[in-house]
């Protein structure tokens, strides 16, 4: 190549570098697009809107135009209410309303993880329409029934999934959006009562099937009000009413003392090796653990855990694992998929819930498993068939990476400790001889054969 045409290319290339724009990706980042290798491992897709679009990452989008109409009816009533249906007060509020999210613009772009082209004025519009439509959709559905003039009222189906399409991690826009548009459209006596952290919660808990812990959502609740907590957007705020009160006493490993005491009983753990059965493990992992009925079969008990607590609140002690109950819908894969993807995306984010998929994926490996937690009050099956609860806990994990910390690993370690002991083998085997326990007579014995269902699991070892 000639020395003029290298110059003309360093040229070129020095000119597409000064042209980008120097974006920061620190604490503001927070709503992502999905990598399309998430989208293609569910058909359809549970990141894709069905009726609503809300933000940058779907506008346009020619299948979702019918609810914009619907938007502006939800706008009108917010403008109207605080202006008294005076045409030209709902004008100046409105005006009022695109002034406070213009000074907002640059802090709302750097919310987004890919730069959004949409020009300016068109940008701020965007964010006006769908911030209004959100904040009067909850002060709205604080009223029951809805009137008859609400475009949502004759369409459950719409209604339904616009609720759901709120939840989706492309779907967001930024919280501070909206408590913008709350604090100058609400009533000061209102904003004294209820935030908009409030009004969230009001109105998603009546369609959001998982145990919520009450004392977290009080908490939440006086925090929200009286302490002014963030949160990023409207799936961040639903994913805090999940997570646990206190952290799980299992999430590091066993502490000195115990290895100590364990240490002690080195000539009764000698004595057990030498004469007693060994149960038939082939794992090495620190990420595996058998499942439910493998589990039950070598005497670990599997009760019901409190139907207050998030249902991330799964312990182990003293051979019982607890595991609070969950209910299995056809709205709990959307659910899950898009609360992992934020932590997929981020860093900053406890990966509670991809946890929860790894833990779930090892616990429910065939039907038979489901079945057993079932019979046990864990799992209440809305979705069908046994195999369509294990199928979807299978599936959660394709994409996925767990990374560190693994929430559960202490817990792990702990059960597998248990199972792994040949004098807690012996117990089981011993009941299983002389007491009659239906689960363990109808599951097969061999864990080789259970481990031939065992479905390839990509998250990253550490």
């Amino acid at each position: 190549m000639a020395g003029k045409d290298v110059s003309l290319v360093v040229d070129d290339l020095i000119g597409k570098l000064v042209a980008v724009p120097t974006r920061l990706w620190g604490s503001q980042v927070c709503i992502y697009k999905v990598h399309e290798k998430l989208h293609a491992v569910s058909s359809p897709s549970v990141y894709v809107p069905a009726v609503v679009s809300i933000g940058p990452i779907h506008y346009g989008n020619a299948k979702l135009k019918g609810t914009e109409e619907v938007k502006l009816y939800y706008i009108s009533d917010v403008l109207t209410q605080r202006g008294k249906k005076d045409t030209n007060s709902a004008t100046a509020l409105l005006r009022k309303c695109f002034e406070s999210i213009k000074k907002l613009e640059k802090e709302i772009r750097e919310c987004y993880a890919e730069p959004i082209l949409l020009e300016s004025k068109e940008f701020i519009e965007m964010m006006v329409v769908d911030g209004l439509f959100i904040v009067g959709l909850f002060q709205n559905y604080r009223v029951e029934p809805l009137r008859d003039d609400d475009p949502l009222a004759h369409n459950p189906w719409k209604s339904q999934n616009l609720i759901w399409d709120l939840l989706l991690i492309e779907n967001q826009i930024p919280m501070f959006v909206l408590e913008s548009l709350y604090k100058l459209t609400a009533s000061d006596e209102e904003q004294s009562l209820k935030t908009i952290g409030y009004l969230s919660y009001g109105f998603f808990k009546n369609y959001i099937s998982f145990p919520r812990d009450k004392i977290v959502l009080r908490k939440m609740k006086e925090t929200d009000l009286h302490e002014g907590v963030h949160y990023n957007h409207l799936l961040d705020h639903l994913s805090n009413t999940f997570h646990p009160l206190v952290d799980n006493e299992d999430s590091e490993v066993c502490p000195p003392l115990r290895r100590l005491i364990h240490a002690l009983r080195v000539t009764t753990k000698f004595v057990t090796e030498l004469f007693l059965p060994k149960p038939n493990t082939v794992h090495t992992s620190r990420l595996y653990m058998p499942s439910a009925t493998q589990l039950n079969i070598a005497g670990i008990k599997i009760v019901k855990g409190s139907t207050e607590s998030s249902f991330l609140d799964v312990s182990f002690k003293d051979g019982v694992m607890t595991i609070p109950p969950v209910i299995i819908s056809g709205r709990t894969e959307p659910l899950l998929r898009n609360l992992m993807a934020a932590e997929q995306f981020s860093d900053r984010y406890t990966i509670y819930v991809t946890s929860y998929a790894l833990f779930m994926d090892r616990l429910v490996v065939t039907a038979k498993d489901v079945e057993f937690l079932s019979s046990r009050g864990i799992i209440t099956n809305n979705l069908g068939r046994f195999e369509e609860i294990a199928d979807l806990f299978g599936r959660l994990h394709r994409e996925v990476v767990l990374g560190a910390p693994f929430y559960y690993l202490g817990t792990f370690d702990r059960v597998n400790e248990y199972y792994n002991d040949r004098w807690n083998f012996y117990k089981a085997a011993i009941k299983r001889k002389y007491f009659i326990d239906p689960w363990v007579t109808t599951t097969d014995m061999s864990f080789s054969k259970q481990e031939s269902y065992r479905r390839d699991f990509f998250f990253s070892e550490f």
